[in-house]
């Protein structure tokens, strides 16, 4: 980028959302909102009431609109995903509506001016970014009133890790079910490593010894004084670059995203770090780098990656045996089990004029006969939200030997940013360290900016 720096298949948000849910923190901001768009909360004071118990079936026929983004998913996989409720449903169509967006902002506001303009709308997919914002735009409806009404779902909530729970609520209620995720741990090449002389490395490795292992794959092989064996691939941007902070004991923010932690010097450190990578220790690339491809190749020995990541490795024809995921390493003495982490769900919409069998299409895409189909990869590339499917032999049999990581890593984890001002905070943080990755500005420097910029903005949305 100047030299530029650009992230095939994570520098998007919706095509990691998922980057991730990705690489997405990483997303553009959100368009300013429509002029049209009803003040927070307006469109939940007329959503219709939910009955106090939920149909087991229906002999009315009706149609149930679901709005998804088009980047991650497609109506094909949809009705796949849909056969069994159709069938449970003979009377019922669904209506599918893809949003085209890249960023988890720009995505919600498409769906809010759709409402506005009098789509009648039921189901929504969204994700973990973007809740407070639909809540307090009135996109959609708490489904508290759902969960307790019907006993059914008990045996999800406790298949689900109570941190996805709690990342899709807001002010106390809960407005999406969560049912893919993902998080970052180390991924590595285990020929690239063996051929630099490298064993596996060990759980509780440090950053020094991270750098002697990058520093070792990194090779000239054919003597033009450029690289063609990288070490890792290193980015400012928030989703692949947070577990730096983390296992350094700190974060981009506080638990509720109030005051930035930018200038916390365990912050700009970890950066600082991740910087000298590239233009100190020159074991990451600077330029253009498909990191999935060069990964498979055997041209990239690490880089930063998440359960989505296997969907951009199975076209390369890489084997699950050839390489495997591994924690963070840690630079404050203990093994870093912690991640970044996000994911996405399903919600009610808050004008559904069929509330209840609204409800019965989330509670479906819950189910373990969908899931079981995103454990193995065959509709999704990411996790199931389902403790004993995530865990269990379909995921097992779609990644490598530790993939267990991933679940355990979410015990210590850190949620993506997902304030109601996320599009803008983000904005703030690619401006500026992008720029330093450029070598337009110190690292420093951009941490400093950073946090005035975002205070301010913090402040005048208080």
């Amino acid at each position: 980028m100047k030299p530029k720096v650009v992230l095939t298949g994570a520098i998007l948000a919706l095509v990691v959302m998922v980057a991730l849910l990705i690489g997405c923190s990483a997303a553009t901001p959100a368009s300013p909102p429509p002029t049209s768009v009803p003040a927070a909360g307006a469109a939940t004071t007329s959503a219709p009431a939910v009955k106090a118990t939920v149909p087991a079936a229906s002999d009315k026929k009706l149609t149930l609109t679901l709005v998804f983004g088009a980047v991650v998913n497609s109506q094909e996989r949809y009705e796949k995903m849909l056969q069994g409720f159709t069938a449970k449903y003979p009377n019922i169509t669904i209506k599918y509506i893809p949003v085209p967006a890249t960023s988890w902002g720009e995505y919600t506001q498409k769906v809010v001016t759709l409402m506005v303009g009098g789509e009648k709308i039921d189901v929504i997919w969204n994700a973990i970014e973007a809740v407070p914002l639909m809540a307090e735009k009135g996109v959609t409806r708490e489904l508290d009133t759902f969960m307790k009404a019907d006993r059914g779902i008990q045996e999800y909530i406790t298949d689900v890790h109570p941190k996805m729970l709690q990342g899709l609520t807001w002010k106390g209620k809960q407005y999406l079910l969560p049912f893919a995720w993902n998080n970052v741990l180390m991924f590595y090449n285990k020929n690239v490593l063996k051929d630099a002389g490298l064993a596996d490395p060990p759980q509780n490795w440090t950053w020094s010894e991270f750098l002697t292992y990058a520093q070792k794959i990194t090779k000239d092989t054919n003597g033009d004084n450029n690289p063609d064996i990288w070490g890792f691939q290193s980015t400012y941007l928030s989703w692949n670059s947070a577990p730096w902070l983390i296992s350094n004991g700190t974060f981009w923010m506080n638990e509720d995203f109030s005051k930035p932690y930018y200038t916390d010097p365990k912050a700009i450190e970890a950066m600082k770090y991740a910087y000298d990578l590239v233009w100190k220790h020159k074991v990451a690339p600077s330029g253009d780098f498909k990191a999935a491809e060069m990964f498979a190749g055997g041209k990239l020995g690490m880089f930063a990656g998440s359960p989505t990541t296997r969907g951009q490795l199975s076209p390369t024809g890489i084997k699950t045996t050839d390489f495997d995921v591994n924690f963070w390493p840690t630079n404050t003495g203990q093994i870093v089990k912690g991640s970044i982490w996000g994911c996405d769900g399903y919600g009610v919409a808050a004008k559904s004029e069929n509330p209840e069998m609204a409800w019965e299409l989330v509670k479906w895409m819950m189910s373990k006969e969908v899931m079981t189909n995103v454990a193995s990869g065959s509709v999704l590339q990411n996790a199931p939200a389902r403790r004993s499917l995530a865990t269990g032999p379909e995921f097992a049999a779609v990644n490598p030997s530790h993939y267990q990581y991933f679940y355990q890593a979410l015990d210590n984890s850190r949620s993506v940013v997902n304030s109601p001002i996320f599009a803008n905070l983000m904005e703030i943080h690619n401006r500026y360290l992008s720029k330093a990755w450029a070598k337009e500005m110190t690292v420093d420097d951009a941490m400093t900016n950073i946090q005035k910029d975002m205070e301010a903005e913090i402040a005048k949305n208080k």
